[in-house]
């Protein structure tokens, strides 16, 4: 019964970690992204690659965690499962998140030139 109870919980903070927060991240990383890229259409593609990965990230440590809980057998545990989950999930989300911060921008400057390069090329 307390597992059933944790995994709806769980589930529940899951969903709205992936789409609640995904989309508030969405909205601000795009405003940040087109500050880093003025390229409208490329910092667009940045992002929406960012949040599909943002989603499959989550979804996947949300299942992992699903399927690697023993029995619940106590509301202390139902409560130490969905911390601690979450917990790990936040923490690896926020490490990731900071490392698109340092390094999305050098990735998207350096395709938006090898695309600059590639026209000029093709102009010539």
């Amino acid at each position: 019964m307390y597992t059933i109870i944790a995994y709806i919980i769980y589930l529940l903070c899951s969903l709205i970690t992936v789409f609640v927060i995904g989309n508030i991240l969405r909205q601000n990383g795009k405003a940040y992204l087109f500050g880093e890229c003025p390229d409208a259409e490329m910092s667009n593609s940045a992002n929406n690659f960012l949040y599909i990965g943002y989603c499959l990230i989550n979804s996947a440590f949300a299942f992992f965690f699903l399927r690697s809980t023993s029995a619940i057998s106590s509301f202390v545990q139902v409560i130490e499962f969905i911390v601690s989950s979450q917990g790990i999930i936040f923490f690896t989300l926020g490490i990731i998140h900071y490392l698109n911060i340092i390094f999305a921008p050098k990735i998207i400057l350096y395709f938006l030139n090898k695309k600059l390069l590639t026209n000029k090329n093709q102009k010539s």
